[in-house]
């Protein structure tokens, strides 16, 4: 970048220059700079800082632990070799529970293939001590200012130009995601980390899928506690991924033919709520378009788990969320849908025609309402592309061709066979995830 622009970008940040910076490389406002919120307790700062530099490589220095997870902490560390600071998710049980051990596996294996800008780089993965014993490891990756959850809960308010260049930036990792054969499937605000210069980072991987992979694997992904469930259910929670308000109607239903037409719906959702972040806009226009409670085919009340006359009339019921604003679906729209439970239950709904996106979004512009009536289609069919949305008006200001790069060929997971692994395959497959990260550094 010219450095001109470099300082015209930093002074708009501090609200030092007059006039407006490139909208290329456009900053956030003063408000915007977030510290990382999701800090942990002082005291168990000082612990896990404590840990980090008894088990960590010297050249890291833990600073402060920033957030804790289903899977052990994050700090903020410095990389003295490097000079630069980063993130360090310490993963601790990492075999005690074969589903998130796969996760993890998982996100390291398609990390490490993905060069991309608008991607979390897998800076290094330090080589365990024991292969047959060890227990934890220790994933270094780029550090970002904040998330975009963060960003949204913030008190800041975004103008349009800045809610574009971030989604603009959140398409760009998309396109390269999507190039790769690489499905996110969770793609959320708290996925998108966000620099102050408006630069986007897609993280977590744990729940992605290659394209090319089978479409069933017998290990349930859904949620912590599956695990112990009857087999059925367990089957049935394998494709019941990604965060339920951000999760694409074929999800809900558990189409197995799904395309990457998922994680278009989620940035639609994810778009509405940046929208909330204008002048103009309520406070309760920050919050998650879809915040269902429940949803197809995990029901909240066992005395009426097959009762789908019951559950449609749920106020939260993820689905009627999605008919309460959208309207229900025609015939054509739903017929896409090949399992006759789930056709059942969306017939179970009563009629409507939805509040619809413009009594919504009032504060809105026109190529805004465009963007979100493409990306949230019921049919996915229907929704539109990632490159398609790139070629879209609403982008015209900030649009660089030139970036919108593409991956030089598709990901394949070995170990995606659709079986379950036992401890030796997950381990010696960690260990070739760790030792070919090593040599294509």
């Amino acid at each position: 970048m010219p450095a001109r622009i470099q300082r015209a970008a930093t002074q708009a940040f501090d609200g030092k220059a007059g006039g407006t910076a490139n909208p290329r490389r456009r900053s956030l406002p003063s408000g915007a700079q977030l510290p990382i919120e999701a800090r942990v307790r002082r005291e168990e700062a000082a612990v896990s800082g404590a840990h980090a530099r008894e088990q960590l490589p010297q050249r890291y220095r833990a600073q402060q632990a920033i957030g804790r997870g289903s899977y052990g902490c994050v700090w903020e560390a410095y990389d003295k070799e490097a000079g630069r600071l980063v993130a360090v998710k310490r993963v601790s049980g990492l075999f005690r529970n074969s589903v998130d051990c796969k996760r993890i596996l998982r996100e390291i294996s398609i990390m490490s293939k993905l060069s991309h800008p608008s991607i979390v780089r897998l800076y290094d993965i330090p080589q365990v001590s024991d292969v047959g014993s060890f227990q934890e490891m220790f994933i270094i990756m780029e550090l970002a200012d904040a998330d975009m959850h963060k960003l949204i809960h913030s008190k800041v308010t975004l103008s349009s130009l800045h809610i574009t260049m971030l989604l603009y930036n959140l398409l760009l990792g998309l396109k390269y995601l999507h190039s790769a054969g690489i499905y996110h499937r969770d793609l959320k605000p708290a996925n998108c980390l966000v620099n102050k210069d408006c630069s986007v980072k897609i993280c977590d991987f744990g729940l992605s899928r290659a394209c090319g992979e089978p479409r069933s694997p017998a290990a349930a992904e859904a949620a912590p506690g599956a695990e112990g469930g009857q087999p059925e259910l367990k089957r049935v929670l394998t494709n019941h991924v990604a965060t339920r308000w951000y999760r694409a109607p074929e999800l809900i239903l558990l189409q197995e033919d799904y395309t990457e037409a998922v994680d278009v719906w989620s940035v639609g959702c994810i778009y509405a709520e940046l929208l909330g972040t204008q002048d103009g806009a309520r406070p309760e226009d920050r919050m998650p378009l879809f915040p269902g409670s429940s949803c197809f085919p995990l029901s909240p009340d066992q005395a009426h788990a097959t009762d789908y006359m019951y559950h449609t009339r749920a106020n939260h019921d993820q689905l009627n969320m999605i008919f309460d604003l959208l309207g229900m679906p025609s015939e054509a729209d739903i017929d896409f849908v090949d399992r006759e439970d789930a056709k059942q239950y969306i017939a179970c709904f009563r009629q409507r025609e939805g509040d619809g996106m413009q009594e919504r979004f009032q504060f809105a512009g026109g190529l805004a309402m465009s963007v979100l009536s493409e990306t949230l289609r019921f049919d996915p069919r229907q929704r539109v592309t990632v490159d398609e949305l790139l070629e879209h008006q609403a982008f015209s200001r900030v649009r660089d061709p030139s970036r919108e790069a593409t991956a030089p060929a598709p990901i394949t997971l070995d170990f995606e066979t659709g079986q379950d692994l036992d401890e030796m395959s997950l381990r010696s497959n960690f260990m070739k995830a760790i030792s070919s990260f090593g040599q294509g550094r």
